[in-house]
């Protein structure tokens, strides 16, 4: 795995994780940015579906990634997170 998008994807998710203003993003683009997330660090969903219909999004939206590469939901995951910070705005400089 490339160390430099490693680096990057591992920057990209402490800021999200202290990023207030991304925490507004509509219900769709918070599963989206799970989905990515979920996809890089443990590949493709399980065949099972969560029974909570509050987890039901983020699932099928982890599981529209299946067979995308751990390197291919990293470096998606930073280009969404870059976008939204230029939509949602960030509290930083």
């Amino acid at each position: 795995m490339d160390a430099e998008l490693e680096g990057s994807f591992k920057q990209v998710v402490e800021f999200v994780q202290t990023w207030e203003e991304g925490k507004k993003a509509p219900p769709e683009v918070l599963a989206q940015t799970y989905a990515l997330f979920k996809q890089a660090t443990t590949g493709d969903a399980p065949a099972e579906a969560p029974e909570e219909e509050s987890k039901k999004a983020k699932y099928e939206a982890w599981l529209a990634n299946k067979g995308m590469t751990k390197e291919k939901a990293m470096s998606e995951y930073i280009k969404l997170i870059e976008e939204k910070k230029k939509e949602f705005g960030f509290g930083g400089a």
